[in-house]
């Protein structure tokens, strides 16, 4: 009996390992197309890859931790901390999860937190009706007009919702108008497009989620509703560079106009601090001459560092001398002072410019 049972024990096991290469071969094309889709910027087909693949193989911690960053591009930050729990259980000494979940923890709270500190006016009123466009458009459109934007949502989205990004936008409007004292004079045009399903020929890289050309357009992926937090983050980030261009005349730095536009959107995570003091340590922190390059031309590692040095810049000038001194600095540039005579007779000497 013992004898006979040594072969069947053998032919269990490569029955069983057969099984298991079989799994994971079904599996890694998945995984493979998810992590394409990701660098393509399609977050919820990545997502579905992902889900695909661990119906076959749930064994990897690493793909946990990947599809946690999918999730977190949508501004899902339930699941994505949820996938990084399973990446550390399946692999508990992980430093590089262990990052990951606290970035992603400090991003939950801060895009509720500024969306809670607004209190949106939750019930839409009776006479809040926008247009809905669908002829000759691939999918339907809302749109919505006011004295002081004209707003565009690709696709329609929950009613509701619709209402608290009217809302977004005016507290951008009031909130980045108050800090740099200039408002538009005519009506802005806002399109915001959810990127998922959409065959749109963009003329932005895909690493791109806003962009101000003359108008402002916001780009999200989502399977269903945008995550607001981030959506205010972005109409501030773009209404700065629209108020840096008509108070300046165009006549802006580079390292000045995204700083800025960083700066009044969000402040800077700790993460991202963290991030800026090894670059220091490393000595590849870029000058003020090499960040008026624009920033599309340079590497990701490099825009990473270029967008979050400026960004700590200007937080240091205003923490320093206050909005009054930007809005003086600024209104310099719209006079066509050279960058450095606007510094120094805005600030003086305080040892930022070199």
């Amino acid at each position: 009996m013992v004898k006979a049972s040594i072969p069947n024990t053998l032919c269990s096991h490569y029955i069983m390992n057969k099984f298991v290469q079989n799994k994971s071969s079904v599996a890694l094309p998945y995984f493979q197309d998810a992590a394409s889709c990701y660098q393509q910027a399609r977050y919820v087909e990545s997502i579905q890859n992902y889900l695909l693949g661990l119906e076959y193989d749930a064994s990897h911690y690493h793909i946990y931790a990947d599809l946690a960053k999918a999730y977190e591009m949508v501004g899902n930050w339930e699941l994505a901390l949820l996938n990084l729990d399973i990446a550390l259980r399946l692999c508990p000494n992980s430093s590089t999860i262990k990052r990951r979940k606290s970035r992603i923890t400090e991003e939950k709270i801060f895009y509720q937190s500024i969306i809670d500190d607004l209190d949106l006016v939750s019930e839409r009123p009776s006479d809040f009706v926008p247009d809905l466009l669908s002829d000759g458009l691939l999918r339907p459109q809302f749109k919505i007009g006011t004295d002081s934007y004209k707003l565009t949502v690709d696709p329609v989205i929950d009613l509701l919702v619709f209402w608290l990004i009217c809302q977004l936008i005016e507290h951008t409007y009031n909130r980045v108008g108050n800090l740099l004292d200039r408002y538009p004079d005519e009506q802005i045009d806002i399109t915001i497009t959810n990127t998922y399903g959409a065959q749109i020929q963009s003329d932005v890289p895909n690493w791109v989620s806003g962009v101000y050309d003359g108008k402002i357009r916001i780009f999200y992926c989502a399977e269903e509703e945008p995550e607001l937090g981030v959506i205010y983050t972005l109409l501030r980030h773009e209404w700065t560079h629209l108020l840096i261009d008509l108070i300046t005349k165009g006549n802006c730095p580079t390292w000045l106009n995204e700083g800025l536009a960083q700066t009044l959107s969000r402040p800077l995570m700790s993460f991202e601090k963290r991030y800026l003091e090894q670059a220091d340590k490393n000595n590849t922190l870029p000058t003020l001459s090499e960040l008026n390059s624009p920033f599309s031309d340079l590497s990701s590692s490099d825009r990473k560092i270029a967008y979050l040095q400026s960004a700590a810049i200007v937080a240091e000038l205003i923490n320093k001398t206050g909005y009054k001194s930007i809005q003086t600095l600024l209104q310099q540039l719209g006079n066509r002072v050279p960058i450095e005579d606007a510094f120094e007779h805005t600030f003086g000497e305080i040892g930022i410019i070199k």
